[in-house]
């Protein structure tokens, strides 16, 4: 009798030494995906929070209104802030979209078929764009942040300033696990991986199996919810996806990936003790099987 409660002990704790790195290894996944995703993203909201601040204290001053100063001198007060603050661009828009720089008198580009200015001129709140191609070259992707002046686009025209892609990928590739920023369609913006740079988290995640809940509820998760994880199979291999919201209305999302591949050296010590532990737990088992064989014999 004793002999075979041995048994099930033993079998009890290897079962246990195998369960207890498979949880290990999940609850790594997740804080090392998690902990890329709030870093990313406290630091591209602070930015964006800093743009905004900007912009609004700018949107302020009296000569940006219509006809205090002309709009190429403005754009030389807004030089300054360039300069000061480390911007490229942060440039005066007049009632009728146009856009102005110190060295040109009239208005070098137009933004009023712009959705986002369309946008200012009927709400007056601020806007934040998705990433698009801008500058001469067509092949700069930076992202644009607007506010009214004095709270009246349409009346008093407003401000902007382009926050460049450079900035947000170094922020994304500074994260120790894989880690991207979706847009409104929760399209990919940013990330070293340029071949993914356009998907969609839908496209990213279709055919895979995704634990616990349907391909839809994780997608709306990601847009109805401030934070959270998403755990799937790659192939056989689970993947953690967490999330979170930028927020300030910009509809961005960052997002971190890590799976048991990603960790797998990370947690070689306890993974090698646990192998150990199992090799020692089934050897006892065997060798307590065998030596109540013979005592079962003699009982005969």
């Amino acid at each position: 009798m004793k002999r075979e409660v041995s048994r099930i002990l033993c079998l009890g704790a290897a079962v246990c030494l195998f369960l207890g790195p498979c949880t290990g290894f999940a609850r790594y996944c997740s804080m090392a995906a998690r902990s890329s995703c709030i870093s990313a993203q406290g630091q591209i909201q602070n930015n964006l929070e800093s743009t905004l601040n900007l912009l609004k204290v700018i949107s302020g001053e009296p000569w940006m209104l219509p006809g205090d100063i002309p709009y190429q001198q403005k754009a030389e007060h807004l030089d300054h802030y360039n300069e000061i603050w480390g911007y490229q661009m942060i440039r005066a828009v007049d009632t009728s979209g146009g856009v102005y720089r110190a060295d040109h008198e009239e208005a070098v580009s137009n933004l009023n078929s712009r959705e986002y200015i369309q946008a200012l001129w009927v709400t007056n709140e601020p806007q934040i764009t998705d990433v698009f191609l801008a500058g001469a070259d067509g092949t700069t992707l930076n992202y644009t942040v607007a506010v009214a002046v004095d709270g009246d686009a349409k009346n008093n025209g407003a401000v902007f300033a382009a926050i460049y892609d450079s900035k947000m990928r170094a922020i994304l590739a500074s994260q120790p696990m894989h880690t991207i920023l979706l847009g409104k369609s929760q399209q990919c913006m940013s990330g070293n991986d340029e071949d993914s740079l356009g998907a969609t988290l839908e496209s990213r995640l279709e055919g895979k199996k995704i634990i616990g809940e349907s391909l839809e509820s994780a997608l709306l998760r990601v847009k109805s919810e401030t934070s959270g994880t998403i755990w799937f199979l790659d192939g056989l291999i689970p993947t953690c996806y967490a999330f979170e919201t930028v927020g300030l209305e910009s509809g961005w999302v960052v997002l971190s990936t890590a799976s048991y591949a990603d960790v797998v050296g990370q947690l070689i010590p306890a993974i090698a003790v646990s192998a150990v532990g199992i090799i020692l737990c089934i050897a006892a088992f065997i060798l307590l099987r065998r030596s109540a064989c013979p005592a079962a014999a003699k009982a005969k």
